[in-house]
């Protein structure tokens, strides 16, 4: 028989051994439960539920009952309007004959549990050999993306409404905010708030972090490859900055891709997840299958990296800009202009930033506001072709300056002091 002292010794032991592999075991687990348990959690929910006489399906609310129709043979108005609506039942249901894709499958679970446990393990690495501290950019880049993102979610609500609802494309963002209100109730200005802070919290960790950690490796790299090439172009600090924006773009599309097309699916179709966004996820993986949440990914990389080296980037060279002057003419870098200058770069960085991102934008918005399986192409060659021509893919601009503006420059000046208070120096002042 052990005695007490040896049983003490095996208890630290196996302490110490899950410590050392706490990372191996929370990785394990995660796995397990998206590939195993991920319908389980949802479905308790109610989102699985039997149709009775007012269910929505797949988007659709059909209150036909036997008194209705009786109704309806002595009102040809509520006759037509049954028959509306038994058409696009029959459409919905051929379509999801068509993509024969009903329920959850083991691919859309298991595609779904990897590339959780893929993303766990990036930001894992990112992060461990980044360098020392390097964390602090990619907590300070989710923090300052989600907030400023959750902040301005009414104006993004009207935006993509306007963008993928005909009734609101031509009005104005005041009347189309009292519109949306008007049929809806305040409560639809605030569509999506879920998936837009979980989304951008992963998105700015990513496009922050390695935007920063990336800059000296690509320093370097021009400059070897200049003094190589004796091209001295190359060992450009610009194209170093446009690079670091390019790949941190990328990578930041990757992860906001599911979360957007939940997002614009809540804004567009209101009835098709009227219990919130997890439900709409589990409808778009049941009724879609899991390339739904994945089919925006082209016009997210046409919108993200343009936006993200505008932003990016032009903060940077503003702020530098801006310090630069201060102390060519005699002045000190007080707290105060720690504000302005990022202020103002802020405000320049948005402007540039809306209008190289809204083309990408726009068919972002279209590609997932609906069910489907046109692709970025299509959407773009019907734009052109339409009688608004290239203006068509500025749509909803207006709102979208205000949204951009509204969400670079909180994003940008909490980014700032974020970094300043977790001991990194201003940015534009190194």
């Amino acid at each position: 028989m052990a005695s007490p002292c040896n049983q003490r010794h095996r208890l630290v032991d196996l302490a110490s051994l899950l410590r050392k592999y706490r990372v191996t075991v929370w990785l394990l687990l995660l796995v397990f439960y998206s590939c195993h348990h991920a319908s389980g959690f949802i479905q308790p929910l109610g989102v699985v539920r039997p149709l009775t006489p007012s269910t929505t399906v797949l988007g659709s609310t059909y209150t036909i009952e036997r008194t209705t129709l009786k109704i309806a043979q002595n009102d040809s108005a509520l006759s037509d309007a049954i028959a509306t609506l038994e058409q696009e039942k029959a459409a919905r249901t051929r379509a999801n004959m068509t993509n024969n894709h009903d329920h959850v499958t083991a691919l859309d679970e298991v595609v779904v549990g990897l590339f959780s446990t893929a993303a766990l393990l990036g930001f894992y690495g990112l992060i461990t050999y980044s360098g020392q501290g390097s964390w602090r950019y990619f907590l300070a880049g989710g923090v300052c993306a989600a907030t400023s993102h959750a902040i301005s979610t009414p104006i993004d609500v009207v935006k993509t409404r306007k963008q993928v609802d005909p009734e609101l494309m031509d009005a104005s963002i005041a009347k189309a905010t009292m519109k949306i209100i008007r049929s809806e109730g305040m409560r639809s200005l605030l569509a999506g708030l879920g998936p837009t802070a979980v989304g951008y919290l992963m998105e700015g960790a990513l496009k922050f972090g390695i935007y920063e950690v990336s800059k000296p490796a690509f320093r370097r790299m021009l400059t070897s490859l200049a003094a190589v090439t004796r091209v001295a172009a190359l060992d450009s600090q610009l194209l170093g900055l446009v690079l670091c924006g390019s790949i941190s773009g990328v990578a930041a599309s990757s992860m906001l891709c599911p979360m957007e097309a939940v997002r614009i699916r809540v804004v567009a179709e209101p009835e098709f997840a009227p219990r919130g966004w997890i439900q709409a996820s589990y409808r778009m993986l049941k009724y879609e299958g899991v390339s739904a949440l994945w089919k925006g990914m082209l016009p997210m990389i046409y919108k993200q990296v343009p936006y993200t080296i505008a932003k990016n980037v032009s903060f940077d060279l503003f702020t530098t800009l801006g310090y630069s002057i201060l102390l060519r003419r005699g002045g000190i870098i007080t707290t105060s202009a720690k504000t302005a200058i990022p202020l103002a770069s802020a405000f320049l960085a948005s402007i540039l930033s809306c209008i190289s991102s809204q083309p990408g934008d726009m068919l972002l918005s279209l590609i997932n506001a609906h069910e489907g399986t046109k692709t970025t192409n299509e959407f773009a060659k019907d734009i052109l072709k339409s009688k608004s021509g290239i203006r068509g893919f500025f749509v909803g601009i207006e709102a979208r300056f205000l949204h951009v503006f509204s969400v670079v420059t909180i994003q940008l000046l909490l980014y700032d002091f974020a970094k300043r208070f977790c001991g990194i120096a201003a940015t534009g002042t190194m």
